[in-house]
């Protein structure tokens, strides 16, 4: 490491980050500096670290969710669907005289980027958050599962938990056939037009950014909405969410590969549904005259992702062949209902008082996590790993006080704190600087804490933030059937399928193996 690039980077997380919205007091970092010490040394510690596979997570407090089937070269095939609820519109609809159904869709948006303008004028879309490039089944169903606002095993005190291991139970309440099979589903970056009925009762053409756009069984949706115009079913959303209870949107492996998208459920303005487009008599009597109309069935209520897979068996059995007293010589980390690692420092009570004695000015502290290319198969890393305070379920010190934010660009945020996957001559390697939260163990006493390393798709989405910025809770979601250290984990993790393995510290590689850099000055 460059000793200029380490001064740099002492001197960034000196600065006060803004408002910190956090109980915990944080001490910042290089107030005893001088300009550019000669005496900087290197400590290497040995650390512990071991893998845990995350069994079920709560995937119903999630801002967007994600679809499709993915193949991972080490963690094999794994499917994610949607369970969501419908919401009126508007209450107790009037469709008008003589309604004729014509067609039926539902869209949901994706995440792209415009990217050109063609000679024609026409607008041309990069998808982003796909994972894979080939086609999976798509089907949606009507099920009786019906999706609580409140828990009722708490007395319906507390919201209710969903988590991504429920799918068993919503199709066991599967009604009838499917709505539709689509039997080679593929995202599609093409731009679609939609026409949409204005206050005159005439079509808008509207060009709209890519999305999830299918159509749906019209006979289905005359009968079950159309029908029902003036009935109690109608009347309000809690007597609509009983009557049309959920839809299972289900992906499915087709063997061709397969690829999973983030869907955007959270876009102003682009909000997901389903779109009844019909023709109706005018509204000024005229019975041989008829005009346009739409009503939209709105995805805007309780929704929860779940994830079907299993690890291959070889996976699975070093996993379980690691232990916390010992660590591992690989840690398998993969998101969504995967895996994720447990990073121990300082085992060693002796050596971590003898440093708390030296009173050493810690300039640096570094967590590299060299991957194992051996066993990764050439399959794409994840783009950034994200390490959080496991015992309290919170960020560190040096995520909050990172002032590389970036609320424009999610790859280069946070980077001093968590850089982005890259390679030296040694491999592809993730660092991870610590040096606030390790000198305040050594300095300040602070609680040696366990710590928590997973994947991120978005390392700006761990946290909440107000609006210039000012951090403030993690996000969460519960934890199920785990260690009792492991009762959250971070909400974003659910939101990618990828995974990777990194050298642990076990590794048989010392140059790779797992360990921390203390970089520090002895002025003593």
């Amino acid at each position: 490491m460059k000793l200029n690039r380490l001064f740099q980077i002492t001197a960034i997380t000196a600065v006060i980050f803004g408002f910190i919205g956090c109980d915990e007091e944080f001490t910042e970092v290089g107030g005893e500096i001088i300009n550019n010490p000669s005496n900087v040394e290197l400590r290497e510690i040995e650390v512990n670290a071991y893998s845990q596979v995350v069994n079920s997570i709560q995937t119903n407090n999630l801002s967007n969710s994600i679809l499709g089937v993915n193949n991972n070269p080490v963690y094999g095939e794994s499917a994610a669907s949607i369970i969501t609820q419908l919401t009126l519109s508007s209450e107790n609809p009037e469709f008008g005289e003589n309604v004729q159904l014509d067609s039926v869709v539902m869209t949901i948006p994706y995440f792209s980027t415009e990217i050109q303008n063609s000679v024609d004028g026409e607008i041309l879309y990069a998808l982003d958050s796909i994972y894979g490039n080939e086609s999976f089944k798509l089907s949606v169903y009507e099920t009786s599962y019906f999706l609580n606002d409140l828990d009722p095993d708490a007395g319906f005190e507390q919201s209710q938990k969903y988590y991504s291991d429920q799918q068993s139970n919503v199709e066991q309440n599967i009604l009838g056939e499917a709505l539709i099979v689509k039997e080679d589903f593929k995202p599609s970056s093409a731009s679609f037009t939609s026409y949409e009925v204005n206050v005159d009762g005439v079509n808008d053409t509207i060009v709209n950014a890519p999305a999830l756009r299918v159509h749906l069984p019209v006979d289905y949706f005359q009968n079950k909405i159309i029908a029902k115009e003036g009935s109690t079913e109608l009347l309000n959303n809690n007597n609509f969410k009983n009557y049309l209870r959920s839809l299972l949107i289900k992906a499915e492996s087709n063997g061709s590969g397969g690829s999973q998208i983030l869907l955007n459920f959270a876009e102003q303005g682009r909000t997901p549904k389903i779109s009844l487009y019909y023709k109706k008599d005018s509204d000024d009597g005229d019975e041989t005259e008829q005009v346009r109309g739409s009503f939209a069935l709105n995805m805007t209520g309780n929704r929860f992702n779940t994830f079907e897979g299993e690890f291959p068996e070889d996976v699975t059995q070093a996993i379980n062949a690691q232990t916390s007293e010992t660590g591992a010589e690989d840690l398998y980390i993969k998101a969504e209902e995967g895996s994720m690692a447990v990073i121990e420092l300082f085992t060693d009570a002796e050596e971590l008082e003898a440093l708390r004695s030296e009173e050493l000015l810690i300039n640096e502290a570094d967590l590299t996590f060299y991957v194992n290319e051996s066993l990764v198969n050439g399959g794409d890393e994840p783009r950034r790993l994200y390490l959080y305070d496991l015992t309290n379920n919170t960020f560190l010190a040096d995520y909050a006080l990172d002032i590389t934010y970036s609320v424009a660009n999610p790859d280069a945020s946070i980077t001093n704190f968590s850089e982005v996957v890259a390679e030296d001559e040694s491999g592809k390697y993730y660092n991870i600087r610590i040096t606030n939260h390790v000198s305040r163990i050594i300095n300040n006493d602070a609680e040696n804490v366990k710590l928590g390393l997973v994947i991120v798709p978005n390392i700006n989405s761990a946290v909440s933030r107000g609006a210039q910025g000012s951090l403030g809770g993690s996000l969460m979601s519960a934890t199920r059937e785990m260690p009792e250290l492991i009762d959250q984990i971070p909400s974003v993790n659910s939101l990618t399928p990828t995974g990777t393995v990194l050298h642990g510290n076990l590794s048989n590689d010392d140059d790779k193996r797992l360990k921390l850099k203390i970089y520090y000055t002895n002025f003593n």
